[in-house]
C-alpha cells in the first residue's frame, strides 16, 4: 500500500511571524497572537530545540523566539496543499520531522518539505510512527470509519494496515499483515495493539489477528495454532531474550525454538491477559480479567505461575500499573497501592493512614521515588514511606502530572489550572493570572528547560 504521489516542496513561511516574548514570567499564545489554532492536539520538541504544535488546521513552530504558523505548503507552481488535522509529529534519527495528518504525511528535512499522499487509505488515520535500528520508518494506520459502538449488533469492527519506508520507497505488505476484526463493545479501540524491535533486530507486531515477526525480508505469522488466542494484546522481550505475548486466553513464551503456552490448566488463573511486565528480578507479571473485571495478578517465577487475588493483594479495584520500587514490586489501582517484598503484600494506603482515592497520574521521578495524585492530594512514595506532599483546598480532578528537569512537580487539573510544587513553595496558575484556559491537557519542557503548559484554549510558556 504505497503512497501515490511524492512532491518536493519549498518551506514557505507564507503566514505571519509573531514576536513572542514579553517581560512577564508567564506568556500565553493563542490563535490571536501566533498560533494556527488555539486547539493543540500534539506537541514535539525536536533535537534542534524547535517546539512543534499540531492542530486541527496545521502546525505552529516556535523557533528563535517567534512562532511560525503554517496551514499549507506551496509548490513551485503555486499549488497549496493544506496540512489539515495533525495527528502525530515524529523526528527521525537523521533529524527529519514527520507530520502526519488527515491529508497525508509531510516530511521536513530542515530545508525542504516532501509530501506523501496515500489515495488507497483515505479512510485511515495514522495511529503511530516508529523507527527501527535500520532507519526504516514504520507507519501504522487505523480505519477511522470502521463500525464502532454498534450497540444493536453487539460488536465493533476495527481495521488496520501497516507499511514501511526504507528511505527510498514505501513498501506495502498485502496479505501478510493487517486486516479487520470484530470486537465486543468496550474492548479494543484499535486493530494493532503493540510493537517492539528485539535484540536481534526483528520487528514484532501484535494485533487482533495474531502476532507477527519481520526478520528484514519476510513476515512470519503466529496465531491460535501456536498461541492461546489470535487476539494478542501486548508483546515484550524479556531480559533472557525471550518473547512473551499476552493474549485474550493466556500467555505464550517463545524461547527461540518453540512457543510455550500458559493457560488456566497450566497454572494461569483468569485467562484474559491485558498487560505484561518484567520486574528487576526477571519475574514476569500479568494482570488477568474475567467478564471485563480484574481477576488476578499472576507472577511467573522459577518456572511456575502464582496467582494473587484482590484479597491476597490487599487491594481494592483493578490493577492498572506495576512498577519496580527499590527491592519491591508496587501495584496500583484507582483505589489503592500495595507492595510486594517477595513474600507478602502490604497495603500502603492503610499502613500510612491515607484517606483518599481516585489515584492516578503515576510517575517514577528522577530520584527513583514514585509520585501520584489522589482526589485530595499529591503523594510521594520513597524509602521513608508514603507521604502527602500537597493538599489542594477544595480537592481537584487531575489531568496531568509532570516532573521538570529541576525536580519541580507540575500538576494539571480540569478546572483549577496548574499547580507547581517546588519543595514547600507552591505556585498556582489559572485563567485569573494568565492561562488561556483552566483545563490542562499536557505539560512539557524545551531544550532550554522552559516549561510549556498546553490548555484547551492555547499554550503558555514559563521561562
Amino acid at each position: 500500500m504505497s503512497f501515490a504521489t511524492s512532491k518536493i516542496l519549498p518551506f514557505l513561511l507564507c503566514l505571519f511571524v509573531y514576536n513572542s516574548f514579553a517581560q512577564n514570567e508567564l506568556q500565553t499564545f493563542t490563535k490571536g497572537n501566533g498560533l494556527v489554532s488555539s486547539t493543540i492536539l500534539v506537541t514535539k520538541v525536536d533535537s534542534r530545540g524547535i517546539v512543534w504544535l499540531g492542530t486541527p488546521s496545521g502546525i505552529s513552530a516556535f523557533t528563535s523566539g517567534s512562532w511560525v504558523p503554517v496551514k499549507s505548503i506551496s509548490d513551485n507552481n503555486g499549488y497549496n496543499q493544506n496540512i489539515g488535522r495533525v495527528t502525530n509529529i515524529f523526528e527521525t534519527r537523521k533529524g527529519e520531522i514527520w507530520i502526519a495528518s488527515d491529508k497525508g504525511i509531510f516530511i521536513f528535512n530542515g530545508k525542504h518539505w516532501t509530501y506523501f499522499n496515500d489515495n488507497e487509505n483515505e479512510d485511515f488515520v495514522i495511529s503511530d510512527i516508529f523507527e527501527d535500528r535500520s532507519d526504516r520508518i514504520w507507519v501504522i494506520y487505523e480505519k477511522k470509519k470502521s463500525l464502532k459502538d454498534i450497540g444493536d449488533l453487539g460488536f465493533s469492527l476495527v481495521e488496520g494496515v501497516i507499511q514501511m519506508y526504507n528511505g527510498f520507497q514505501w513498501i506495502k505488505f498485502p496479505g501478510e499483515i493487517g486486516g479487520s476484526a470484530a470486537v465486543s463493545i468496550g474492548e479494543a479501540d484499535n486493530y494493532f495493539t503493540s510493537h517492539i524491535q528485539d535484540t536481534e533486530g526483528n520487528i514484532w507486531v501484535t494485533n487482533l489477528d495474531g502476532t507477527y515477526k519481520f526478520d528484514g525480508k519476510k513476515w512470519t505469522e503466529y496465531e491460535k495454532e501456536q498461541l492461546p488466542s489470535d487476539i494478542c494484546n501486548k508483546v515484550i522481550e524479556s531480559s533472557k531474550k525471550e518473547i512473551w505475548v499476552a493474549t485474550k486466553y493466556g500467555v505464550a513464551r517463545n524461547n527461540g525454538d518453540e512457543w510455550i503456552v500458559y493457560e488456566k490448566p497450566r497454572g494461569l488463573n483468569g485467562n484474559v491477559i491485558v498487560n505484561i511486565f518484567e520486574d528487576n528480578e526477571a519475574r514476569i507479571w500479568v494482570a488477568t480479567k474475567k467478564d471485563h473485571r480484574f481477576k488476578y495478578l499472576c507472577v511467573f517465577d522459577d518456572g511456575k505461575w502464582k496467582a494473587f487475588s484482590r484479597d491476597q493483594l490487599k487491594l481494592k479495584g483493578e490493577v492498572v500499573r506495576i512498577l519496580d520500587f527499590e527491592d519491591q514490586v508496587v501495584a496500583f489501582s484507582k483505589r489503592g497501592i500495595t507492595s510486594f517484598n517477595g513474600k507478602k503484600w502490604t497495603n500502603l494506603v492503610n499502613k500510612y493512614s491515607i484517606k483518599d482515592d481516585n489515584f492516578a497520574e503515576l510517575l517514577l521521578a528522577r530520584d527513583k521515588t514514585i509520585w501520584f495524585t489522589g482526589r485530595n492530594g499529591l503523594y510521594q512514595l520513597s524509602e521513608d514511606g508514603l507521604e502527602k506532599m500537597y493538599s489542594p483546598e477544595n480537592g481537584w480532578k487531575v489531568t496531568t502530572n509532570y516532573e521538570s528537569k529541576k525536580g519541580k512537580m507540575l500538576v494539571g487539573t480540569e478546572k483549577q489550572g496548574i499547580f507547581i510544587i517546588d519543595g514547600k513553595t507552591i505556585t498556582h496558575y489559572n485563567e485569573d493570572n494568565g492561562l488561556p484556559d483552566n483545563y490542562i491537557k499536557k505539560t512539557f519542557e524545551d531544550k532550554e528547560n522552559n516549561i510549556w503548559i498546553v490548555t484547551k484554549g492555547g499554550i503558555s510558556l514559563i521561562k
